[in-house]
């Protein structure tokens, strides 16, 4: 077994007495924070076969809780060049901003999420597998299960929002 770390935002903060039920729930491995945003979410470290084992047994262990629900899973993905040199181990960060810019490498460097104050912000899955594929660089493939995971979350929601809960996990049968 391996230990996942993942990060699960909720609908809403825990009162103290629900946060005393997601421990007892089993919940003794994520701890409760907030965000600058105001959004409250759990930081996980799961013992579990695979990733989508230990976010299904937490998601399971919120849902034990009546009013709280998982409203996104995620990482931390969202990188700079700097994070990014850093995570790979084996390229600077003036050689990310050059495959970036397009003055080295093939061309076809992933796009920033998000542009402001002379700051670019990435995502390291994509830029990792830029380089795996385009580079040829041996670094470890980014689990793609926070995505598939993140995507049954916001699925739930608006099914759950749009009172269709049977009909969708019927779909999800058929498709």
């Amino acid at each position: 077994m391996s230990t996942w770390d993942f990060r699960v935002t909720l609908n809403r903060a825990p009162t103290d007495q629900e946060a005393d039920l997601l421990y007892e729930a089993g919940l003794d491995d994520c701890a409760v924070a907030g965000g600058p945003d105001g959004s409250t979410f759990l930081m996980c470290d799961r013992e579990a076969g695979s990733l989508l084992e230990a976010i299904m047994s937490v998601l399971v262990e919120i849902r034990s809780v009546d009013g709280l629900w998982a409203i996104s899973v995620d990482h931390d993905d969202a990188v700079t060049l700097g994070d990014a040199a850093r995570r790979h181990g084996g390229r600077t960060q003036a050689s990310l901003r050059q495959l970036a810019s397009g003055q080295r490498g093939p061309g076809g460097f992933p796009p920033p999420l998000v542009e402001a104050d002379n700051i670019s912000v990435y995502s390291w899955g994509e830029i990792s597998t830029w380089l795996r594929t385009a580079m040829g660089d041996d670094i470890p493939e980014v689990n793609r299960d926070i995505a598939l995971a993140d995507a049954a979350v916001k699925l739930a929601c608006r099914a759950r929002a749009t009172h269709r809960e049977t009909q969708v996990r019927r779909l999800l049968e058929v498709a």
